[in-house]
């Protein structure tokens, strides 16, 4: 009873906003620089292995800023205890627009995680969009920090894609944790619908590296996740 109780809560956040199109604040987990517009509210959940629920919202205090927070439960499905990990705080600012020949450029904070992906820290992100005919492209690589007590040690990037085949239809990739340890690392692609008024995106990671000795792709792991966005302004 108790899980049925906080799930509803958990759902019932981001249930409130009437969808109108989600952003692509990021692709899968690699935040990109594209930031909500003024008065948006923007919230999503995804589900991960282990039972588990990612939440967050987002509010687009002005074009260039959002700001939001984040609350990961695991195995909130199934059986066995439930455990609430602590809530981290979100923002993005844009510094520059994707104009021309200069791409958005975006520094922000991610302030936590989930299951093996762990919280980005402060970012900075660039993100362009090109056109390929009908079909528009957008290429975002993102390098971010977690701990502030060397600045030149941990430094972590990720690089991705995501193409709008449609106004509707989208299909995405990114190479998250490239300078991280072996258990960071993951190539992650997701493909993505918008039936009014929500957007579903299906989500698979792999994981690999050398995880039991071996090198390479020898040992990995492979993962769904479910992400359920909603949006609407105020």
């Amino acid at each position: 009873m108790k899980k049925i109780l906080l799930m509803g809560l958990i759902a019932f956040f981001p249930a409130v906003l009437f969808a109108v199109q989600a952003g692509n604040i990021e692709i899968m987990d690699l935040p990109t620089a594209n930031t909500l517009v003024k008065g948006e509210l923007q919230g999503d959940f995804k589900f991960y292995p282990g039972g588990g629920i990612y939440n967050r919202i987002f509010v687009g205090v002005f074009d260039r800023l959002t700001i939001g927070g984040a609350l990961a439960v695991d195995n909130i499905i199934g059986t066995g205890d439930v455990n609430v990990n602590l809530p981290g705080f979100l923002a993005k600012i844009r510094i520059t627009d994707d104009d021309g020949s200069m791409p958005a450029i975006a520094i922000g904070y991610e302030g936590a995680g989930y299951s093996d992906v762990p919280q980005k820290g402060a970012y900075l992100a660039v993100t362009k969009e090109i056109s390929l005919g009908s079909v528009f492209a957008q290429l975002t690589g993102t390098v971010y920090k977690t701990d502030f007590k060397y600045l030149g040690n941990d430094i972590d990037a990720g690089t991705g894609v995501e193409f709008a085949v449609t106004k509707e239809f989208i299909i995405g990739a990114e190479f998250d944790g490239i300078f991280g340890s072996a258990d960071s690392k993951h190539i992650n692609g997701l493909i993505g619908y918008f039936f009014d008024p929500i957007e579903i995106d299906v989500g698979i990671r792999y994981g690999y590296g050398n995880r039991a000795g071996n090198a390479g792709f020898s040992d990995y792991t492979l993962s769904r996740v479910l992400r359920i966005t909603y949006v609407t302004f105020f």
